[in-house]
């Protein structure tokens, strides 16, 4: 029974120690569709995006001089390789899924909007 016990906390820790999160946590449930029904082109104010969902990660212009907002958030969890005695060492990486919120501004009202979903992978060593 305690064997047990100590394999299933290992095994936990291994879990929680496999996960990452990063950006703006607002977006972190977000879909294209829930994205559409809560701001709206031609309607939404910068105020209420920044209500919603707070400060952009990134600011910038376009070359019409329209504001550009973006939000990212990514999250990856370690591959299970890397937890492989000598193989993990000389080896590594992490598969996840990145989200980005892009919304163009003209003047203070929205655009344009896009959220788009992808995979992500990373690999370090031989």
């Amino acid at each position: 029974m305690k064997r047990i016990s100590i394999a299933a906390c290992l095994g936990a820790v291994l879990l929680v120690s496999g996960c990452e999160s990063s950006g703006n946590t607002s977006i972190r449930h977000e879909t294209s569709e829930t994205i559409d029904q809560k701001i709206h082109d031609n309607q939404t104010t910068k105020e209420q995006v920044r209500a919603m969902f707070g400060d952009p990660l990134n600011t910038s212009f376009t070359d019409s001089g329209h504001e550009i907002w973006k939000y990212d958030f990514t999250t990856s969890h370690a591959n299970g390789t890397n937890f492989i005695p000598y193989y993990g060492a000389f080896s590594s990486g992490s598969h996840g899924q990145m989200k980005s919120l892009t919304i163009i501004y003209n003047n203070d009202v929205v655009w344009h909007h896009t959220l788009s979903s992808s995979a992500v992978k990373t690999h370090q060593g031989l």
